[in-house]
């Protein structure tokens, strides 16, 4: 178990806990010394590392990515914590739990997945809720969904991150079908359950958050097609107009052909998931953005560089940051 969090690190102690290695890059001091450069992540943070006593022949080998157990001293560098190493060695893998290295949601992932199959077992009985169950239920899908982030960089970019999307945006579908009672409710939250179902298998959260090298080639739109209709194969009888159907909003989910998408939403269950599902992830970098800049001075904060704007701060007292 991990014993000590990058946030609860100060100046002037000892620290002896494990982080995954974010990147290490070896240099040379003035003095002619070989020594690593190192940034060490957990789930609360990032730190800056120094090993100074480096040696090739005596130093245990160790990558990017890698989860090492450090034994130091925390030391302040211009105002700023980092840990002068002592000795570093690679953790056993049986020690190790993903969830306390890399950014992740602050809901629980089983009681998520277990309301997402509570809400798909609420939908009217027909081939939807069979596909439905089909993949949800299937074991090797489950798992990467229940961790899988929904993006890289722009929003809910987090262990479980995926999971969490949909979830909201299951609760913001009921609602509109709600308002609009000729919407096809189940089409609807089938097209937001599997729209970036992809995203398990273009992305690769084994360690760091990186595209894995078929997801890089092919693109989660192109991967969430490929399991859904194997999954629609499996189904005796499922129906060629729903099959059409449901394979456009996976396709056209992004809206526009210049956001990737290689088709536009031609009608309405479709234009309901691409709204919602844009809404949703640009509501959540804009709080994550607020979040970033809470201490940062004015009334302004940085640039976004997915929305491309710097967005005006809330007042704090009214606005709840925190996942």
């Amino acid at each position: 178990m991990k014993q000590a969090f990058v946030k609860d690190l100060t100046p002037d102690s000892p620290v002896r806990t494990t982080f995954l290695v974010k990147s290490k890059e070896r240099k040379t001091a003035s003095n002619g010394a070989a020594y690593l450069d190192l940034s060490l992540q957990d789930t609360t943070g990032v730190i800056s590392a120094k090993l100074w006593d480096y040696s090739e022949r005596t130093t245990p080998a160790f990558e990017a990515d890698d989860i090492v157990q450090v034994e130091g001293h925390v030391e302040s560098y211009r105002g700023t914590p980092q840990i002068r190493v002592r000795k570093i060695t690679l953790s056993p893998p049986e020690e190790v739990n993903l969830l306390d290295f890399l950014p992740r949601s602050q809901r629980d992932p089983e009681q998520m997945y277990a309301a997402l199959l509570e809400r798909v077992g609420r939908m009217n009985g027909g081939p939807l809720r069979v596909l439905l169950l089909s993949i949800l239920e299937d074991p090797s899908v489950a798992e990467k969904y229940k961790m899988a982030p929904a993006a890289m960089s722009y929003h809910h970019a987090f262990l479980g991150g995926l999971l969490e999307h949909v979830t909201s945006l299951i609760e913001l579908a009921d609602g509109v079908a709600d308002h609009y009672p000729w919407l096809r409710r189940d089409l609807i939250l089938a097209g937001l359950v599997l729209h970036d179902i992809g995203k398990t298998e273009e992305l690769d959260f084994s360690r760091g958050f990186r595209y894995s090298t078929r997801g890089q080639l092919i693109g989660h739109i192109s991967m969430a097609l490929e399991m859904v209709q194997a999954k629609m194969h499996q189904i005796p009888g499922f129906p060629a107009e729903l099959k059409d159907e449901l394979e456009h909003i996976i396709l056209s989910h992004h809206g526009k052909l210049e956001f990737g998408s290689p088709k536009e939403p031609m009608f309405a269950e479709a234009m309901v998931v691409s709204f919602l599902d844009e809404m949703d992830s640009k509501l959540e970098a804009v709080r994550e953005q607020y979040a970033t800049d809470r201490e940062r001075p004015g009334a302004w904060t940085s640039r976004n560089p997915a929305l491309k704007r710097e967005l005006l701060k809330p007042p704090r007292e009214k606005t709840k940051l925190e996942t």
